[in-house]
């Protein structure tokens, strides 16, 4: 009787490890641990607690592995279903989320524990151990958890301990349908099959195999749909970012017009004013215009409205921008990716530079050039305090919405044109690299001929 009730306590516990660690980046209710571990006794209790009624009622004891007829089969199969629906109940009530969330990952928690116990199943076929087992039962329990951690620990390090953060899954509830109809098939023939006393050894080791490959599959299909799903989200998110830009381009290409026309406007106005004010006070002014009336010229229109947009929000905080670049290079790459590339990489070394109180480091330097059949993109500035990187790639601080999708967005434009970008921090310097390879028709013939680089100094 103890030795039943123990397997039945064991089985409860070790699906409930199996659900935490596929739901663990799951955010998590307030009072997690109390929630969680208190609703997990109650499982635990409740399952035990049907144990002790079924005996009451039958007169026999429920025996977790052994055969017995065909309703004790049908009766196991019902009382698997309820511990995953009072587990499922557990971890809803200890994590937040939708009830389809916990049970897509509660459902690939079960395939997981299903997998530990046939292991374990084969295992305990071959004759030597299975027969050590049968005498050594307290053993027995212990290897079987050995199996378990020994399975969790691969599928942790396979699919989960790279993740930092609960995916979004689309279509949640057909994918939960899914797993539940395969996860429940195959635990239903398992219980069938292992209740069929006549039964043979090859029997016994198919069924677990096929019970282990089906969960495996489920597990893999599990984390390929969030991976792809996660996916498709960046790139929707990216596609927004990209709209943005677009609609943010037209507004500072239509303020950068009006602005120097009003500038146009000011030169002719301060004619008049020269005759009643002196020429210092008037030459102020002059300089003062000039500067807004002035347009970055790099031989790409583009180019030019986003040099000319960063360079007045740089005089603006008074930060120093200086930039050698040929705009004319630049003709093989899409106008928007141009703007997206370009004010993504400027805003970011802007974000940092606005931090820094020295004044002489108040600077940022972009150099964009051809040589060698390659374009070079060179963007380079002072920072403070520690970057974090992730996946190679440093962590803004932007908002939560679009989080680090401005760095994500330039690696993908680069990618685009079989390009590479590379990022390098030493010595308080932020160094952020494009490289493109040019075809031989992109690089012109005469480059004696071609227009110098803008050079500009804010």
């Amino acid at each position: 009787m103890i030795q039943s009730l123990l397997a039945f306590g064991l089985m409860v516990v070790e699906l409930l490890v199996a659900e935490f660690i596929i739901s663990a980046f799951l955010q998590r209710r307030d009072f997690f641990w109390v929630r969680f571990i208190g609703s997990s006794l109650v499982c635990i209790v409740i399952a035990l607690w049907i144990w002790a009624i079924y005996g009451i009622f039958t007169g026999k004891e429920f025996d977790y592995n052994g055969v017995n007829d065909f309703y004790d089969s049908v009766f196991k199969f019902v009382y698997y279903v309820v511990v995953f629906a009072l587990t499922v109940a557990a971890f809803k009530y200890s994590f937040k989320g939708s009830i389809w969330t916990v049970l897509f990952y509660c459902a690939g928690g079960y395939a997981m524990q299903h997998i530990a116990y046939n292991v374990f199943s084969l295992i305990g076929i071959i004759p030597p151990v299975g027969a050590f087992f049968d005498a050594h039962i307290y053993v027995g329990f212990l290897a079987e958890v050995l199996c378990c951690a020994a399975i969790y620990s691969a599928v942790y390090f396979l699919f989960i301990r790279k993740r930092s953060a609960p995916d979004e899954i689309k279509d949640l509830r057909g994918k939960v349908f899914l797993f539940l109809i395969v996860i429940f098939v195959c635990i239903f023939i398992s219980r069938f099959t292992k209740d069929n006393a006549e039964r043979d050894v090859m029997t016994m080791i198919a069924e677990s195999a096929a019970a282990i490959l089906n969960c495996s599959f489920i597990l893999v299909f599990l984390f390929d749909i969030t991976d792809k799903d996660k996916a498709k989200n960046e790139l929707q998110v990216m596609k927004e970012l990209m709209r943005r830009e677009k609609e943010q381009y037209r507004m500072t290409k239509e303020n950068i017009d009006l602005i120097n026309v009003k500038c146009h406007d000011l030169k002719h106005q301060i004619q008049a004013l020269r005759e009643n004010a002196s020429e210092q006070y008037i030459k102020k002014i002059e300089d003062s215009v000039m500067f807004y009336d002035s347009v970055a010229k790099t031989g790409n229109d583009i180019l030019d409205v986003i040099l000319t947009e960063k360079s007045l929000l740089c005089e603006q905080n008074r930060i120093t921008f200086t930039c050698v670049v040929s705009g004319e290079d630049l003709a093989f790459m899409d106008g928007m990716d141009i703007y997206s590339l370009f004010g993504n990489a400027l805003s970011n070394a802007f974000e940092h530079v606005s931090k820094i109180e020295d004044k002489d480091k108040r600077c940022i330097s972009l150099n964009v050039r051809t040589e060698n059949d390659a374009l070079s993109i060179h963007l380079e500035n002072f920072y403070d305090g520690e970057i974090a990187f992730e996946d190679g790639l440093p962590v803004t601080s932007k908002s939560k919405d679009y989080h680090g999708f401005g760095v994500k967005s330039m690696d993908y434009i680069a990618k685009k044109y079989n390009g590479c970008m590379s990022i390098s921090t030493q010595d308080g310097i932020f160094s952020l690299d494009f490289a493109f390879p040019l075809s031989k028709d992109t690089v012109k013939a005469d480059k004696t001929e071609k227009k110098q680089p803008s050079r500009r100094n804010l």
